[in-house]
Order: structure tokens, then C-alpha cells, then sequence
């Protein structure tokens, strides 16, 4: 069995567990997420609005063609 990691960052204006959930979210396009690790955790601050950006470490299964 073969894992692979990629770091990625979610964001949301509601908080960082949104943040959080939208990095994890990404299993729409990344399949078999095994775990998450969280990293550093932002806040942008525009003048009136806030936006809580979360790095994600994901860790997922690397699937295999069935000829290796």
C-alpha cells in the first residue's frame, strides 16, 4: 500500500472549522482521504469582513492500475 500527502488551504468567512471542512471537501476530486493534519490557521482581514483560511495536510491511499 502506497499513501500520499498534499497540503492544501480552506477557506470560509464563517469560521475555521469551515475552513477546515472545505479542505477536507476536496475528496471530490481527491479519492481514499485516510487522515488530515491541521497546520497553520490565518485570518485575512478585509475592512469589514474576515476570512479564516486554514492549511490542511491530507493524507490519501494512491490507487493503482490493476496492470502493476
Amino acid at each position: 500500500m502506497v499513501y500520499k500527502y498534499i497540503d492544501i488551504v480552506g477557506t470560509s468567512p464563517k469560521g475555521t472549522d469551515y475552513a477546515i471542512k472545505n479542505a477536507i471537501q476536496e475528496d471530490k476530486t481527491i479519492k481514499n482521504i485516510q487522515w488530515a493534519e491541521l497546520g497553520r490557521v490565518t485570518v485575512k482581514v478585509d475592512t469589514q469582513t474576515l476570512d479564516y483560511q486554514a492549511e490542511v495536510r491530507i493524507g490519501f491511499k494512491v490507487q493503482r492500475s490493476r496492470n502493476n
